[in-house]
C-alpha cells in the first residue's frame, strides 16, 4: 500500500509541473511562431495554413487537401521522391500534410536525435515542394480511393449530412477531403499553383514546435529555412452561424444492418465564455445517454453527445441501433432530463476531474501538444487552450444551465438507413 501512496504525490506533481510550462509567441520575418518547451524525447511541429473550405469554391473542393499532402510526399527541390522517402524511413521522421474545415497543416514527428534530419525535410517541404507527377498521381489515385470509401461508411455520411445540411448553401459545408468529380480532375501543375499561389502567404500561415528546443534555436532555423515565403495580403474569412430554430427531419435510405440518428443545434464558439460551461452539460448528456440507451435498454452499441469544434460549431447526440423508434424516444428522454438541469453538483466535480486528468494525459504526447495548441490559435487564440482547465473550474451549475437554454433553440434530425423505420421512428 504504502508504494502506491507514494505514486500518487508523485503522479500529482508531474502533472503540475507539466501544467506550469507554458508556451511562448513571437514572429520571424512575419511568421507567427507558437512554442512549447519540452523535455520529451520527441518533436513535433506543424505548418498550420489557414482558411480550410473557405479558401476555395465547391468546383475545387479537396484541392487544399491534396495541395498539402502531395507537398510533404511528392519530393522537394533538394530531395527526389525516393531520396526524401528513403530519409525519412532511415530517421524514422514521420511527414504528413493534410487540410480541414478550417485548416491545413503540413506537420513533422521525429525523436529529438534526429531533429536536424527531419527539419531538412519538413521545411524543404513547406518551402520547395516538387509534386514530382508519378508522385502526385499516386497520391491523387489513393485519395480517390479514400473519398469512396469514406462515403460508404455510415458513421462518416452521418457526419458529412451534418455539415451538408447544417450549412447548406454555404461554403463552410464544402467536405475538405473533395469529391471523386472534382479531385479527379487536378493536375500536378494545377495543385502546384494552388499551393505557391493561394497558401505559401507568411500572412495565413503560422508554425507551432513542442520539443527541446529554445526560442533563440528556433528563431535561427526559422529565419534561414522561411526568408522566401512570400507575404501577402490575406482577409479573414466571415464566419456567421445560423441560429436553428424549430425542428426538422432530413431521410437518407441506406440498406444497411443499423440505422444512424443524429441531432444537431447549435453550440457556443471555442472563444466565448459559454463554451466550457455548455462542454460540460454535453458531457453530462453523453454519459446519460450511453448509461440509459445502451447499458439500462440495449438499443445501441455506441451512444453519446459531442461538440463539433470549429469556426462555425454545433453540438450532436447520435445512436446507431435496429430499433429506430425506441431509440428516439429514449434519446429525448435523456435530453429532457438534461435539459431540465438534473444533475448535482457532485456530479459536476466528477465531470471537471475527469476532464482535468484526461488533458493532463494529452500533454504526455508532443504531437497532441501541436494539434491542441494550433487548433486553438485557429479558433481564437492557442491560450485558450492553455486556460483550459482555469476555465473548467469556474464552471458552475447555474453557468451550465443558462449556456445549454441559450444556445438550444431548435434541431435538425438525420436519419440513415431503413427509411420506412425512420419516418415511423418520428411520427
Amino acid at each position: 500500500m504504502k508504494r502506491y501512496l507514494l505514486i500518487i504525490p508523485f503522479l500529482s506533481l508531474y502533472f503540475t509541473v507539466s501544467a506550469q510550462i507554458k508556451a511562448v509567441s513571437f514572429e520571424v520575418n512575419g511568421l507567427k511562431v507558437i512554442l512549447r518547451p519540452t523535455q520529451k524525447e520527441t518533436f513535433s511541429m506543424s505548418m498550420f495554413f489557414r482558411g480550410g473550405v473557405m479558401n476555395y469554391g465547391p468546383k475545387q473542393a479537396g484541392i487544399e487537401n491534396l495541395a498539402l499532402s502531395a507537398a510533404a510526399s511528392c519530393g522537394t527541390k533538394n530531395y527526389s521522391v525516393d531520396d526524401y522517402q528513403e530519409l525519412a524511413d532511415e530517421y524514422g521522421i514521420s511527414i504528413a500534410g493534410a487540410s480541414t474545415t478550417d485548416y491545413g497543416i503540413i506537420g513533422m514527428n521525429c525523436i529529438s536525435k534526429y531533429f536536424e534530419q527531419g527539419w531538412k525535410l519538413f521545411s524543404d517541404a513547406v518551402v520547395n515542394p516538387a509534386f514530382d507527377k508519378a508522385e502526385f498521381q499516386n497520391t491523387k489515385d489513393r485519395m480517390i480511393s479514400g473519398i469512396s470509401q469514406r462515403r460508404s461508411d455510415p458513421e462518416e455520411r452521418i457526419e458529412q449530412m451534418s455539415m451538408e445540411t447544417m450549412f447548406k448553401g454555404s461554403q463552410y459545408s464544402v467536405d475538405p477531403i473533395g469529391y471523386e468529380a472534382t479531385v479527379g480532375g487536378f493536375t500536378a501543375d494545377s495543385v502546384r499553383n494552388y499551393y505557391h499561389n493561394q497558401l505559401l502567404n507568411v500572412n495565413r500561415m503560422f508554425l507551432v514546435v513542442a520539443g527541446n528546443i529554445t526560442k533563440a534555436e528556433l528563431e535561427k532555423k526559422i529565419l534561414a529555412a522561411f526568408k522566401s515565403i512570400p507575404s501577402k495580403p490575406y482577409t479573414a474569412p466571415d464566419y456567421t452561424v445560423k441560429p436553428i430554430e424549430g425542428e426538422s427531419v432530413y431521410f437518407e435510405n441506406r440498406d444497411i444492418a443499423t440505422n444512424y440518428m443524429s441531432s444537431i443545434m447549435n453550440a457556443p464558439v471555442f472563444s466565448s465564455p459559454d463554451y466550457h460551461p455548455f462542454m460540460l452539460v454535453i458531457n453530462a448528456l453523453s454519459g446519460n445517454l450511453n448509461y440509459q440507451v445502451r447499458v439500462k435498454q440495449g438499443l445501441s452499441y455506441a451512444p453519446g453527445a459531442t461538440i463539433k469544434t470549429q469556426q462555425m460549431p454545433y453540438m450532436s447526440m447520435y445512436v446507431s441501433t435496429t430499433q429506430p423508434k425506441k431509440a428516439f424516444q429514449a434519446m429525448v428522454g435523456v435530453f429532457n432530463s438534461i435539459s431540465e438541469g438534473r444533475y448535482s453538483k457532485e456530479f459536476l466535480e466528477g465531470i471537471k476531474k475527469d476532464h482535468r486528468s484526461r488533458f493532463y494525459r494529452h500533454q504526455e504526447s508532443s504531437s497532441s501538444i501541436v494539434k491542441d495548441l494550433g487548433e486553438a490559435e485557429i479558433l481564437g487564440g492557442y491560450k485558450l487552450e492553455e486556460d483550459m482547465i482555469t476555465n473548467i473550474d469556474k464552471v458552475t451549475l447555474e453557468s451550465m444551465k443558462a449556456a445549454f437554454d441559450k444556445y438550444i433553440k431548435g434541431a435538425i434530425w438525420l436519419y440513415l438507413g431503413d427509411e420506412m423505420l425512420g419516418k415511423e421512428a418520428f411520427k
